[in-house]
């Protein structure tokens, strides 16, 4: 399920550089931008893996995506096959920039992909990710969201220039609040008219959770992946 509204109308395909290009001068230098590059790390949980979105992830992504119970309480628009390819294109495409970071949410016998969870945009310069997620709907109810936000946000408070993750969510979208909130996101305020979902203008949530807040958590102060108590 879409729980935040990412907006899509900016998923376009974009010529990609190999995210395995380092510049050339000395082993250090290379040392240090192949690490910058390896985003995302694969992440073993408790149910799932969060690993790197690959091409051929393209048709689950988009079967689930047609499931109009799974976009309703989002920004997504009825996406093609082709959409979903180059919304992955994109994804990597950040990967190499160092501009997003979207997982895929996989299970981990089949290693096939169930859902995603990540950034879809964050600046290194300003010190700030934005979370979004989805999950197909014969996963609801299992935790496996729940497990994926919190190792994503332990994650970014991982990178020493991020400070701040924050989130967009539909009005009304109460499995997606349960969730930020069970992660100990505070909520904000809200957004009038933010975004435009199929042709109506929908009010958003703002949730944030800066740092030295997510550090006092049960999440920030252990590894542990603890199923989410919500069912999500």
């Amino acid at each position: 399920m879409r729980w935040l509204g990412k907006d899509v109308s900016r998923c376009v395909c974009k010529a990609q550089r190999d995210a395995q290009l380092a510049p050339s001068d000395g082993p250090r230098a290379h040392d240090e931008w192949s690490e910058r590059q390896m985003i995302p790390p694969t992440i073993d949980l408790a149910s799932v893996r969060l690993r790197g979105l690959r091409p051929e992830d393209a048709v689950a992504w988009h079967a689930y995506l047609s499931d109009p119970l799974v976009i309703e309480l989002t920004s997504y628009p009825v996406m093609s096959l082709p959409a979903v390819q180059s919304m992955i294109d994109r994804c990597r495409a950040g990967y190499a920039a160092g501009t997003s970071c979207t997982w895929a949410v996989a299970m981990k016998a089949e290693d096939e992909l169930v859902g995603t969870c990540g950034f879809n945009a964050l600046s290194r310069s300003q010190g700030w990710a934005e979370l979004a997620y989805d999950l197909a709907r014969p996963y609801w109810g299992r935790g496996f969201i729940g497990q994926a936000v919190e190792a994503s946000v332990r994650w970014a408070f991982e990178q020493p220039e991020l400070n701040r993750v924050r989130a967009f969510v539909m009005v009304g979208n109460t499995r997606s609040v349960r969730v930020l909130e069970r992660a100990c996101f505070t909520r904000e305020g809200c957004l009038p008219a933010y975004r435009v979902c199929r042709g109506e203008p929908r009010d958003y949530w703002v949730y944030g959770i800066l740092r030295q807040q997510w550090a006092q958590t049960p999440g920030g102060q252990s590894r542990d992946n603890q199923r989410d108590e919500t069912g999500l």
